[in-house]
């Protein structure tokens, strides 16, 4: 039986200051790791973006979207999937966003002066699906010093194979299990040489909308962290 490995977390030199690695190169990495397709989720403007704050919107929106459209080519050259989503930031916390496009973004400037609610409304509206990212990656969310907002997702990333602490990742599964929330796994990719995780299923996916419908059909298995 065929198996397809998915990396849900992803990022890319091009859009995020805190990647080391562009989207063509990761694209060379899952394939020889023998991965189906990754998700780019490049940081959004209110965290760590390496897109200039000084431009226009959609200079901006095209910035983000870079390391998702260079990942896409080589992508299509290799034979490897390349779905794009983001990540965004609230208030110390962190939120992968998957099923909208740059087109979506184009038509929505004021979002980035959104509260959560209304970020977590407008993405369900137009067919989007929101992950907390590592929600206990820092010292402050395992204390309880930042707010969980779980009434604004729609799934928990459980292992995040970039998580120092193992326990992290433990208390995300006791979180999401709590909650009855759909889990996902990611490595959070900024490097070439990092611990890899993601999903893997008996099915290809056939696009972003897919994978969305397969992940609330629990049709994935977490793969655990493997090195290059």
């Amino acid at each position: 039986m065929n198996l397809y490995k998915y990396d849900t977390h992803v990022h890319t030199k091009e859009g995020s200051a805190c990647a080391f690695v562009t989207g063509k190169e990761q694209v060379r990495i899952y394939k020889k790791l023998g991965y189906s397709g990754i998700i780019i989720t490049d940081h959004f403007f209110n965290g760590n973006s390496n897109v200039p704050r000084k431009l226009p919107w959609k200079e901006r929106v095209d910035g983000l979207a870079k390391g998702y459209e260079n990942a896409l080519a080589e992508g299509k050259r290799l034979g490897l999937s390349v779905f794009f989503g983001w990540e965004e930031t609230y208030y110390g916390r962190d939120f992968l966003v998957y099923g909208l496009d740059k087109h979506w973004l184009y038509q929505h400037p004021e979002k980035l002066y959104w509260d959560i609610k209304t970020l977590y409304k407008e993405i369900k509206r137009a067919g989007g699906f929101m992950v907390h990212a590592h929600p206990y990656r820092s010292l402050e969310a395992i204390s309880g010093e930042l707010p969980m907002c779980p009434e604004y997702i729609d799934g928990v990333e459980v292992l995040n194979a970039s998580n120092k602490r193992t326990e992290s990742n433990q208390m995300a599964f006791r979180y999401a299990e709590e909650l009855k929330k759909i889990v996902t796994a990611g490595s959070d990719a900024h490097h070439k040489v990092t611990p890899r995780s993601g999903l893997i299923s008996k099915i290809p996916i056939a696009d972003i909308q897919d994978f969305i419908k397969q992940l609330t059909l629990g049709k994935f298995e977490i793969i655990q962290p493997e090195k290059k």
